[in-house]
């Protein structure tokens, strides 16, 4: 009944992870050692080979140059390292692809892409990737942004100072890094672009997303707190869950503007109800729908009844309903929640005078009060 409006709401979901799906570089760090050892310990040879074995092997015929291996500590934050593993290891992720990369890493840098390896490695490398030979980009990217938010924040942040931007603003900016050159640089350039407020309700999302095994349904909160820029308003339920309708489903910045100017209870009220669809399903979440949909009209029960019955199946559906419980009565529409549960389980798919009469045999008593309001 609902589930339009969930979706239109969490549309833009897949965008706010850390990473995205594309197959370009970036979103998953750096991945150096299969043992899990950190950018400290990594010590590469001058001149390497990596033999089929996966192992390093000095060869000692050249030595290095600037135009193919980075110096040392040339590499000043985490961010630079990151980038600098993911152009090493393109489509081709192995135990020490990166392992140059590290090499070349400053001292104060280390630490923070350090924890971004280790969590990389384990989590990924030698987790949710491994099945891959190579592990991909898509998958590499997915998994460091939904499993190593902290590591991935962490490594964005280091050396950067707060920006100006609402958190809202990191979701459109993130999508456009997908063709960048310099995916993960970008990535970080969006995330240092937003406020301190921004970036906690940006961790707040991330750190939900993680905690539900890469889910985003079950942060409907967090996105829309930033999808909002943490605002609130004066309208009702009712009226944010229209103007999110009549938004593009991609159009992130107009459901966020939506939804900021709801009133803390509107907000509240759509966050139970998206609850709801989320863990019980629409057809389970008529009293929440109701309370969303702000009974104020004049249209009685029988009216309202009908006008539900009317709604066609498909993706408009959910708005339909909507718009009939918001032109009921308060009384007609809290007669016509205690009908319904009754006619779905007792009357499902009846039509016309089948209903009326199966209403009157299966649900005489909610019947009789719904006639009369």
């Amino acid at each position: 009944m609902m589930r339009q409006v969930v979706v239109l709401v969490l549309a833009s979901l897949g965008l706010v992870a850390c990473g995205s799906t594309s197959n370009g570089g970036g979103g998953g760090g750096t991945y150096y050692g299969l043992d899990g050892t950190s950018l400290g310990d990594v010590s590469t040879p001058t001149d390497a080979t990596v033999g089929a074995d996966g192992a390093l092997t000095d060869t000692g015929t050249k030595a290095d140059v600037a135009a193919d291996v980075p110096q040392p500590a040339t590499l000043k934050t985490c961010i630079a390292a990151s980038q600098c593993a993911i152009d090493a290891c393109k489509a081709n992720w192995t135990a020490t692809c990166g392992a140059t990369c590290a090499n070349a890493t400053a001292t104060d840098a280390a630490p923070t892409a350090a924890a971004l390896l280790d969590c990389s490695v384990k989590k990924c490398l030698q987790g949710k990737c491994a099945g891959a030979t190579p592990p991909t980009q898509k998958c590499m990217d997915d998994c460091a942004a939904s499993d190593c938010p902290n590591e991935l924040i962490g490594c964005w942040e280091q050396g950067a100072t707060p920006g100006t931007k609402g958190c809202s603003t990191i979701l459109g900016c993130l999508t456009g890094c997908d063709n960048a050159a310099e995916r993960f640089t970008c990535q970080a350039a969006c995330y240092n672009a937003i406020d301190k407020a921004s970036e906690t309700q940006f961790k707040a999302l991330s750190a939900c997303v993680n905690a539900n095994g890469g889910k985003t349904e079950p942060c409907a909160k967090e996105s829309l707190s930033c999808l909002a820029d943490g605002k609130t308003g004066s309208g009702s339920c009712y009226d944010v869950q229209d103007c999110i309708g009549k938004c593009a489903s991609a159009d992130t910045t107009c459901q966020g503007a939506c939804y900021g100017n709801g009133s803390g209870t509107a907000q509240t009220q759509l966050l139970a109800l998206l609850d709801c669809v989320n863990t019980s399903g629409a057809d389970k979440c008529l009293a929440p729908t109701i309370t969303c949909a702000t009974p104020t009209g004049s249209t009685g029960c029988v009216d309202t009844a009908t006008c539900v019955g009317a709604c066609a199946a498909g993706a408009t559906q959910s708005a339909c309903i909507m718009n009939c419980l918001h032109k009921a009565t308060s009384g007609g529409a809290e007669a016509f929640a205690k009908l319904a549960p009754c006619m779905q389980k007792n009357c499902a798919g009846c039509t016309g005078s089948a209903c009326q009469s199966c209403a009157g045999s299966k649900c005489l008593s909610d019947a009789l009060n719904c006639n009369s309001n």
